[in-house]
């Protein structure tokens, strides 16, 4: 109760966005008509959509975050697919690390890679 489940992303270039997010992140798409189409992350279910609209704004009025393995690597595929870093790589102390990049049409997201602690081996000490 009472937290998102569900995200959309403007975009003027269904198939363009489609490409570059698959490319990026691995999501695979399910088209609802002719403007909408819903995203489903690897091992996920539909997590958002994206939107077909007139115009893409390009500043955020809400901050979306993408969790990422390697924010660095995310970065430079995201650079290679024409997308643009907007805001370079930023530390939040003892917690991980954000940047923000626009699509290859404008949109605005974010990354976020968290500082992954060791796992418990379960044995004595």
């Amino acid at each position: 109760m009472h937290t998102f489940v569900h995200v959309e992303i403007p975009t003027g270039d269904l198939r363009r966005a489609k490409a570059f997010y698959g490319k990026i992140f691995g999501w695979t798409f399910q088209d609802y008509g002719k403007e909408y189409a819903l995203i489903q992350a690897p091992g996920s279910g539909f997590i958002g959509g994206l939107q077909k609209v007139k115009k893409v704004p390009t500043r955020p009025a809400v901050q979306v975050y993408i969790d990422v393995e390697d924010i660095d690597a995310k970065l430079k595929a995201i650079r290679k697919a024409r997308g643009k870093v907007v805001r370079p790589k930023g530390e939040v102390p003892n917690m991980g690390w954000y940047a923000a990049f626009a699509d290859n049409q404008g949109a605005v997201l974010f990354l976020w890679q968290a500082i992954r602690k060791p796992q418990q081996t379960g044995l004595p000490m």
